[in-house]
């Protein structure tokens, strides 16, 4: 018997341009006795922003930032794991400047920081949160982690760049840094023990490079998973589908 969903969000079950489709909203409002749990490279304030942010449960936590914090759509982080100052002096040891669009981080599901020097990502991160804090000023970026560490930083790059000795999660030109040994894959196997689920009672909906420590995992291959999209081609899952309006029908199958 699936007693939870988890779903990955851009892509799999929000569309590219933003939208939550019908079906799959009205699958979520009649299955109320399901868990319904994001899994996302998003932070908790990005996550509200989107059209599925209302249907998630309210009584588990949701996997944000890449795996490096469990929280509730509350706002109340249920576990959290920060980057330690060693692993952020050899990301900005490695860090190109004349490469990075910008970098964001939000510590708290709340407050957010922004680096960048161009005028349009100025503006985009403007329109997201009225509590984003943006710097032109590197440094200045690096004492507000300092006073506020993180456990992702988002990173947007126009070219690739060595990043060794960093650990990240890739998705084509964005990068999520997170502790070592942390991503999607740790934080859900945290959560099916605390909810006490076997991974066979689980169903997992992805699309992208940055789901694999999910569907890679050896403890998780008995969670039911669903590919959204062409994107991973060598990557097999149970059911494939080729867009998030198609992902409700394969959902009622298996529930």
């Amino acid at each position: 018997m699936i007693k939870a969903i988890i779903m990955d969000g851009d892509g799999s079950t929000i569309t590219q341009d933003n939208k939550l489709p019908d079906n799959l909203r009205d699958l979520i409002c009649n299955n109320p006795q399901l868990k319904w749990i994001m899994a996302t490279g998003r932070s908790m304030d990005l996550l509200r922003a989107t059209p599925i942010y209302d249907y998630l449960s309210d009584d588990i936590y949701h996997i944000v930032d890449g795996g490096s914090c469990l929280m509730y759509k509350s706002g109340s982080i249920y576990k959290q794991h920060l980057l330690g100052k060693d692993e952020v002096d050899i990301f900005f040891a490695k860090l190109q400047l004349q490469h990075t669009n910008w970098l964001y981080y939000s510590p708290d599901g709340y407050k957010a920081f922004v680096y960048t020097t161009q005028d349009k990502l100025k503006e985009k991160a403007n329109k997201i949160s009225d509590f984003i804090t943006i710097t032109e000023n590197l440094s200045e970026f690096r004492d507000y982690l300092s006073t506020f560490p993180a456990g992702k930083i988002f990173l947007n790059v126009s070219q690739e760049f060595d990043l060794s000795g960093v650990h990240y999660q890739r998705n084509e030109n964005n990068f999520d840094i997170t502790k070592h040994g942390i991503h999607k894959g740790s934080a859900f196997i945290d959560m099916l023990a605390d909810l006490g689920l076997q991974a066979s009672e689980a169903v997992f909906i992805f699309n992208d490079s940055n789901d694999l420590p999910i569907v890679n995992h050896p403890d998780l291959s008995g969670v039911i998973k669903i590919k959204v999209g062409d994107y991973l081609p060598n990557i097999n899952a149970d059911y494939h589908v080729k867009t998030p309006y198609d992902v409700a029908n394969i959902l009622r199958q298996i529930i």
